[in-house]
């Protein structure tokens, strides 16, 4: 008996190729999708970290509106709590590439390239470290200015003083935020270069690393420490950035990366699960007779058994040589591109043992777990039920009211409308219940899947479309410093282009904790709330500022996040190194850096500032036709009045950004949801040709009483297409969750509440015209070589 089994299972694998093709391809496409997101969040996670731990990143960084020297570092050294300390000048200029196209670009300046203690710059392309009156520019960044190494640009200063230098190389600075993301490049200069710009020699921008980096509280201490050595010392800290080792510049979108591909990786190992069930009982179902014979002929229950475990243990097996190899270099391709959006290298890309571990379980365990139930209820049938080919005919009376329905004279009213093989499809579409509610809950996995996706990539552009139209302004001018609105207003409507003027005051504040350590830097937006025009954001809990108001604050979601404060607290702020006491009575939508915004009167009473404002918000009379030239000739014109222009961004700016900010999310999204929607496609192709073979002697039976080939293969067509139907619909339902936990999740990681709801109608069309198009393509493919065979042959299968 024994020899006999084995001889059986060798000739099912080896006889019947077109059916074991079809097992172990819907069961390696299931895995291949676990895999490649398993693997390439594994890979993600550990190589960032390394690569970033490459560089000694700092944990604190500390600017200053004064410049210092290396006396002033050696003395930060000496701080209780300081592990490190290193310095570097900062300088925000102008950069032209092409005539008449001008950027704001961030120049770094250090003073020994070679010995640089924390955020190490690594050469790229070129010379390195920069030579005399050239520029090396961050490799992200090239894109951006649109330059090539041996290209020459033009470099004005705040003064006005302007330098033409050439892009000798590239760096590799992991510690700046990618420039292709916020639209900020960065370049490396030499101090005798900056020396040519007529600057002096310092510093302005100190960098921190603790002795106890893993305490988070500990960290905050020790960077308070040093701003207040900094301002004991005459300086004015103007920025202060607090991260834990290893937190990326954009460590809150990765974080909301891995959680997508954690939860993708989850349902992808369900549709794995389900179609590998599916692809497993439908084998089963179609051995009915030969599993009678067998019994016939004197096997045991424990004979089947082993024989049946062990032949889909081959088909798993034969899957996992198939998936483990796609799956690594399509998490190779994935890890890469996800790598350059970040703008780092994969320094070792080595797949981790789980992801095999979990496609080898995935593809063993679960066809054999997904085998037993099937196959134990077969063992329930009789030897003399099982080689009867219509033994699982059930009479009218056992029928379930699906049967009797499309069965029966309630389906008069179809024969209308319909033709015979549409009826037929109908009616084989519910032959096999259990086998069509494990295809449609592959498909209707897949499909909410690829809906939700969509609708979280729609979401994602609603919250950023409302995120840049409360700026409402086309043109923005920041100025080096203050100036009395009269005469920014006097100056600006004096252009023919310009409609309105707003204005703005930037302040850099930081929060006093209830311990007297200090948060981060907090960007602080103070507005003209009394004016028609006065941009406001969109607020996600309380309400917008009124004129009256005088100590109100409104901050930033994410800030409200990661300092728990909620409405109606009272803050500490710290503004030009004075103590003032806020009511927060609004949260509103926040990305990235912390903002807060409060009333412009109440802030130029405190400031003694009256009146002046350093940031001019101009709408213009046509916004469709702003152009390059129209931003150039602004700017000149205030240049021309006297006024220290620092940079000119306009709304297509802003927008860019924040698109650019999101782009690998979305990206992602679109990869993913291709990626399951072909896992959920031919799962159903798999399944559907295994019904084709099942039904051949069908098809040779509708042949023999003189239906052609075509009717033949629509009568399968029909029953594809009206699967993939019913999954539209349920899988249009089951979007609706899944997009409420993804935006939820993806939300709360990146701005620090759900992102604004959007079902995304045009996913749901794209879903029904794909589905239908893959249910089409299953059933026709498998119909039509059958069809092909004579009806004798069709006759005599088994």
């Amino acid at each position: 008996m024994m020899r006999t089994r084995w001889y059986k299972i060798r000739n099912d694998l080896l006889t019947d190729k077109t059916r074991t093709f079809l097992i172990i391809l819907s069961i390696a496409i299931g895995l291949i999708a676990v895999g490649t997101i398993v693997s390439a969040r594994a890979v993600l996670s550990t190589e960032i970290q390394r690569s970033y731990v490459a560089i000694s990143p700092s944990n604190g960084t500390i600017r200053t509106a004064e410049l210092f020297e290396n006396d002033f570092v050696n003395s930060v050294r000496r701080i209780d709590g300081v592990h490190e300390a290193d310095a570097r000048r900062l300088l925000t200029v102008r950069c032209q590439t092409q005539p008449g196209e001008w950027k704001t670009i961030n120049i770094y300046v250090v003073d020994d390239y070679e010995k640089i203690r924390l955020n190490k710059i690594f050469p790229n392309e070129g010379a390195f470290p920069p030579p005399e009156r050239e520029i090396l520019i961050e490799r992200a960044a090239m894109q951006v200015l649109n330059i090539a190494i041996g290209d020459t640009i033009k470099i004005e200063m705040p003064n006005g003083k302007t330098r033409k230098l050439t892009v000798s190389g590239t760096v590799h600075d992991m510690s700046q935020m990618p420039a292709q993301i916020d639209n900020t490049p960065y370049g490396y200069i030499s101090f005798e270069t900056l020396k040519w710009f007529g600057q002096s020699y310092g510093f302005n921008e100190l960098n921190i690393a603790t002795e106890n980096p893993e305490d988070a509280n500990f960290v905050q201490w020790v960077n308070s420490e040093v701003k207040n050595h900094a301002e004991r010392s005459g300086m004015t800290p103007s920025l202060a950035l607090i991260a834990e080792p290893g937190q990326l510049p954009l460590d809150d979108l990765l974080n909301a990366i891995l959680l997508l591909m954690g939860f993708l990786g989850f349902l992808s190992l369900m549709m794995s699960a389900v179609l590998i069930i599916n692809t497993v009982t439908a084998m089963l179902a179609q051995q009915r007779r030969q599993i009678g014979i067998l019994k016939a002929i004197g096997a045991t229950t424990r004979q089947l058994l082993e024989m049946y475990l062990v032949m889909v243990c081959c088909y798993g097996a034969a899957a996992l040589i198939i998936s483990i190899p796609v799956s690594i270099a399509a998490s190779r391709a994935l890890s890469q591109f996800l790598a350059k959006m970040f703008n780092f290298d994969l320094m070792h890309f080595s797949i981790p043992l789980t992801s095999i571990l979990i496609q080898v379980i995935t593809g063993l365990l679960v066809p054999v777990l997904a085998s037993l139930t099937p196959f134990l209820n077969m063992l329930k049938v009789s030897a003399v039920q099982a080689m009867n080919a219509f033994g699982n005919i059930k009479s009218v009376s056992s029928k379930s009211w699906i049967d009797r329905t499309i069965s029966g004279s309630k389906l008069w009213f179809a024969r209308f409308v319909l033709f015979r093989p549409q009826l037929l499809s109908i009616r084989n579409l519910f032959r096999s219940k259990q086998r069509l509610l494990f295809t449609l809950i592959t498909l209707v996995l897949g499909g909410g899947i690829f809906i939700s996706v969509f609708s979280t990539q729609s979401s994602i552009e609603r919250t950023l479309d409302d995120f840049v139209k409360w700026y409402n302004f086309d043109v923005m001018v920041n100025l080096q410093r203050p100036y009395r609105t009269q005469e920014i207003e006097h100056a600006g409507m004096q252009i023919q282009e310009v409609k309105h003027i707003e204005f703005w005051k930037m302040l850099p504040s930081r929060m006093v904790r209830s311990d007297k350590s200090e948060t981060t830097t907090i960007n602080m937006i103070v507005v003209r709330t009394n004016t028609p025009n006065a941009p406001s954001p969109t607020i996600t809990e309380g309400r917008w500022l009124l004129p009256d108001d005088e100590n109100a604050i409104i901050i930033s979601s994410t800030f409200a996040r990661d300092e728990n404060i909620h409405l109606g607290d009272w803050i500490t702020l710290k503004i030009d190194g004075d103590d003032q006491s806020f009511r927060v009575v609004g949260v509103s939508l926040g990305i990235a850096a912390p903002m807060a915004y409060t009333n412009f009167s109440y802030i130029s009473r405190i400031t003694d500032e009256v009146n002046q404002a350093d940031a001019v918000l101009i709408s213009l009379k046509n916004p469709a036709a702003l152009q390059k030239e129209t931003v150039n000739q602004i700017e000149r014109h205030f240049k021309d009045k006297g006024f220290q222009v620092y940079s000119v961004i306009t709304m297509q700016d802003e927008t860019a950004e924040a698109y650019n900010l999101f782009g690998v999310i979305t990206s992602l999204l679109l990869i993913m949801a291709v990626l399951l929607a072909l896992v959920g496609g031919l799962g159903l192709m798999g399944t559907m040709g295994i019904n084709v073979l099942e039904r051949t002697r069908e098809i040779g039976v509708m042949r023999a009483i003189g239906a052609s080939n075509r009717n033949v293969s629509n009568v399968f067509i029909m029953e594809g297409m009206v699967i993939g139907l019913i999954s539209w619909l349920f899988g249009a339902l089951l979007a609706i969750p899944l997009m409420f936990l993804l935006n939820s999740g993806i939300g709360l990681a990146l701005i620090g509440a759900p992102l604004n709801y959007a079902y995304s109608f045009q996913g749901v069309l794209g879903w029904l015209a794909l589905v239908l198009a893959l249910s089409a393509l299953a059933s026709f493919i498998p119909a039509r070589n059958a069809s092909k065979l004579t009806v004798r042959e069709v006759l005599s299968y088994e």
